[in-house]
């Protein structure tokens, strides 16, 4: 028998990627070749000799030198398992050419109850750090996850300013199980560090306050105001690098080519700020002395010059240069030259700038072009789609095979698809390989289907007014599979129709509602059918105690198409709308004159123009815009008629109403920093008669206030929301119950403006929350004579919203109103807006 340390292999911690084998310590007259005999297993009681030996890849009777390749592997191989908390191997006997090795073995042990302490962890930090890290009991306590865990952490907090973020682990045996141990982890954040200075040497044709804010774009010092509040100053090692990289970069756009940065320092002061200062070399500024193009067959010079947009005698912006060549990821819209050849097919054209000379301070440039053969798309396949039919992918799809290769049709069909309501924009993914041997690419698209039918749950309260609406919407609706029970779960499914019911009601009043659309018209055209019956009833007892009674039908079928130009961002909406209204004891007041009984017919042409570029995720967009302009209006009755309209009654006059209103709205989205989105919302209205007689019609106003839903929308009114402000509190006319509709209470002409920061707390699947703050204004006006559109009502405030499949966006807003309303002389003042899928 020899001494257990006579061969040793392994250590108690495992190997590390990169290090050297594990070295043999062992004497020089037993090293040699022998037979494994067998191995004998020391301390784990689980495992067999021979499930040992399928682990280390070692079997009996083989040839293993000692020390050797073989055995060093085997010791890797049993790390790589990740069981065990020590491997040891040693010889327990040779005879003559046969050995039997023994392993020492230990379990790793299992985490029980996990605890974390320190400032700034609290429940929802160590939910997620729990999630994160796999910290549940029974899980195995591995080198990796120690040292992850010591790592990634503390990482967490130097990426937000903390740059002394540390952690230690304190272990200690479970008290109900002696096989576990617990945790406590300690997390010391310490302060977060700010930084104070930031100052620069040898700038000599840039300021340093130029130089901090256009080079350095996340590193900031110590600053007051709105500029301190959006960019802190909070010292992060990985920005700064960027940063500098940055700063190198504005030098080149402003034609100092050479420009570089002698050295840098970073050091803390004596109130443990940071203080960073920057030595440059500026270098020559250049301008730009030719540009040739060589090898372009298929665009002309002219035409590549033009878009190219830089000439001789420009300041030679290196930076702006490759952009427009493309060269540098190219310009953000699209407009440089590499996009111009990815966008016809030329996949594999190569365009290069290349400096060809310098002469003085002028750079003559050349770029180079090899433009290749066009690409066409080959295979174009996607998956995810449980239930959605395939045919309503390939229909979304403007990738498509045969076609040319085009990169604007990668990002539209990325837009299309996650518009739709029955994906996640989320998780929305795309493969992309490229065939160069037949000039082809294969495309594949990734889905993940999420709930799309609603349980619609609408409401709105602000002053004297609550409404609700329960209703069910179905948004991948299967018509053609209706009376197929089989299909049913709970209803047909899969086609990317609409299907929604809905009832609402007040104190006094019902509505009731069924409406239809089919995105694509007979399947293949990209134009949207859209059809809907509605009814709605009133029956409301007064302080005399008399019914007032009130029902209107509506009906209406309308076209939404695509259009291909200017651009196929572009859609024209077509539509007609039939209503008809029977009122019996219920006062309508037409100026001076009230009218108790009647009826009411309005027969409307609907046509609206709008470009939606807004996404890519249709809850919360970060780019693009929607812009809307639309158009409503009656038959000109009275100018094909030579009624006497002087000797009529009010009901008489509106037996069919008369009128036109135009409409205009602009929605922008743009991410102004990190995940912070600016919207910027401009809309107007106005609406008038075609008779002077008869003017404009007492119906289908425009009500300015609260959150836009309120009761008393019977005449066709036009809710316009402006937070800060009770419900129509500033059109002329506050309403005595949410069921007085004085017709004459609204405007026939408004306008609204609204500025709109956005915040993502969460974009998962599960639910979608972003708060909110704002500033907004709006009013209305009777007459154009009266219009002042900077007359507006203002007011300011925050909110919060957030997004479930099954029951849409819920919001709530606080906001201040800093004008008086109607019949006040006091500023609005304080109002909070509930909101249940609106669209505010």
């Amino acid at each position: 028998m020899f001494a257990a340390s006579a061969y040793f292999y392994g250590q108690e911690t495992p190997p590390t990627s990169g290090t050297q084998e594990n070295s043999v310590v062992a004497e020089k007259d037993q090293q040699g070749t022998y037979f494994l005999k067998d191995i004998v297993i020391d301390g784990v009681k689980k495992y067999t000799p021979d499930q040992i030996l399928r682990f280390t890849g070692l079997s009996k009777n083989e040839k293993v030198e000692i020390p050797g390749q073989r055995i060093s592997s085997a010791i890797k191989r049993l790390w790589e398992q990740n069981i065990f908390s020590v491997v040891e191997v040693y010889v327990q006997t040779i005879e003559g050419e046969q050995v039997v090795l023994r392993f020492k073995l230990e379990d790793l042990k299992e985490l029980g109850e996990v605890d974390f302490q320190g400032k700034g962890v609290n429940k929802s930090k160590k939910e997620k750090f729990v999630k994160d890290y796999g910290l549940k009991p029974g899980t195995k306590i591995t080198s990796d996850l120690i040292s992850s865990i010591k790592t990634k952490i503390p990482l967490e907090y130097v990426t937000k300013g903390y740059a002394d973020a540390k952690l230690s682990i304190e272990d200690k045996v479970n008290a109900s199980d002696p096989d576990l141990v617990d945790w406590t982890i300690n997390v010391d954040r310490g302060r977060r560090i700010k930084i104070d200075h930031i100052e620069f040497e040898g700038n000599e044709s840039v300021t340093d306050a130029k130089l901090r804010k256009k080079g350095f774009k996340d590193t900031k010092q110590k600053r007051f105001g709105i500029g301190g509040i959006l960019k802190s100053s909070k010292f992060i090692k990985e920005k700064y690098d960027e940063d500098k990289v940055n700063l190198i970069n504005y030098y080149q756009s402003l034609g100092f080519r050479d420009a570089q940065i002698v050295s840098d320092s970073v050091w803390r002061n004596k109130k443990n700020a940071v203080e960073i200062n920057v030595k440059l070399s500026e270098g020559k500024k250049y301008y730009i002395g030719s540009i040739n193009f060589l090898g372009n067959t298929t665009y002309s010079t002219e035409v590549l010059e033009k878009l190219l947009g830089y000439k001789s005698g420009d300041i030679y912006d290196a930076v702006g240069f490759n952009k427009k060549v493309g060269e540098d990821g190219g310009a953000e819209d699209d407009t440089d030259i590499k996009s111009l050849y990815l966008n016809n097919g030329f996949l594999f054209s190569q365009i290069i700038p290349v400096e060809k000379s310098v002469v003085g301070d002028s750079i003559n440039l050349e770029i180079r072009i090899s433009e290749g053969e066009k690409a066409s798309w080959n295979r174009v396949t996607w998956s995810g789609n449980t239930t959605t039919h395939d045919h309503v992918i390939l229909r979304s799809l403007e990738t498509k095979p045969g076609d040319l290769f085009s990169k604007s049709m990668i990002k539209r069909t990325y837009f299309t698809l996650a518009g739709l309501p029955y994906f996640d924009p989320q998780q929305l993914g795309q493969d992309i390989s490229q065939n160069p041997q037949d000039n082809s690419v294969d495309m594949h698209w990734t889905l993940v289907e999420k709930g799309s039918s609603q349980v619609q749950l609408q409401a709105g309260y602000g002053g004297n007014s609550f409404i609700g609406t329960l209703g069910l919407t179905f948004n991948n609706f299967s018509l053609r599979n209706f009376l197929k029970l089989k299909d049913f779960k709970p209803v047909p499914q899969g086609d990317g129709q609409t299907f929604s019911v809905q009832a609402q009601a007040g104190q006094y009043f019902q509505n009731y509602g069924i409406s239809f659309t089919e995105p694509w018209l007979f399947g293949s055209k990209p134009t949207a059918l859209s059809v809907g019956i509605n009814y709605s009833k009133v029956n409301y007892t007064d302080m005399q105690g008399l019914d007032q009674k009130l029902g209107i039908f509506s009906a209406n079928a309308g076209l939404n198409r695509r259009l291909s130009w200017p651009d196929d961002w572009f859609s024209l909406y077509t539509g007609v709308q039939f209503q008809s209204y029977k009122f019996e004891n219920y006062p309508f007041q037409f100026g001076e004159t009230t009218e108790l009984y009647g009826n009411a017919k309005n027969f409307t042409f609907n046509i609206g123009l709008s470009r939606n570029s807004a996404g890519f995720d249709p809850i919360f967009p970060t780019t693009g815009s929607n812009i809307e302009a639309s158009v409503k209006f009656t038959p000109p009755y009275s100018l094909l008629s030579d009624k006497d309209y002087s000797t009529m009654t009010p009901v008489e006059k509106y037996q069919w109403m008369e009128f036109y209103k135009v409409k205009l709205k602009a929605d922008t989205y743009n991410t102004v920093i990190g995940k912070l989105v600016l919207r910027s919302t401009a809309e107007m209205g106005f609406m008038n008669g075609y008779n002077k007689e008869l003017g404009p019609p007492p119906f289908e106003r425009f009500y300015i206030g609260g959150t836009g839903l309120f009761g008393g929308r019977f005449d066709g009114r036009e809710l316009i929301p402006l937070r800060g402000y009770e419900n129509a509190s500033t059109t002329g006319y506050t309403p005595s119950s949410p069921y007085d509709i004085t017709p004459y209470g609204g405007a026939t002409i408004y306008s609204r403006l609204s500025a709109e920061l956005r915040y993502p707390i969460s974009l998962n699947q599960t639910a979608k929350i972003f708060a909110l703050g704002f500033v907004e204004g709006g009013n209305g006006w009777n007459s154009w004579g009266t219009f002042n559109p900077f007359q507006l009502k203002r007011s300011a405030g925050v909110g919060i919203r957030v997004y479930m499949g099954a029951f849409g966006l819920i919001g709530f807003d606080f906001a201040y109103g800093f004008d008086s309303t109607i019949g006040s002389s006091e500023p609005s003042g304080w109002q909070t807006h509930f909101l249940m899928n609106q669209s505010l």
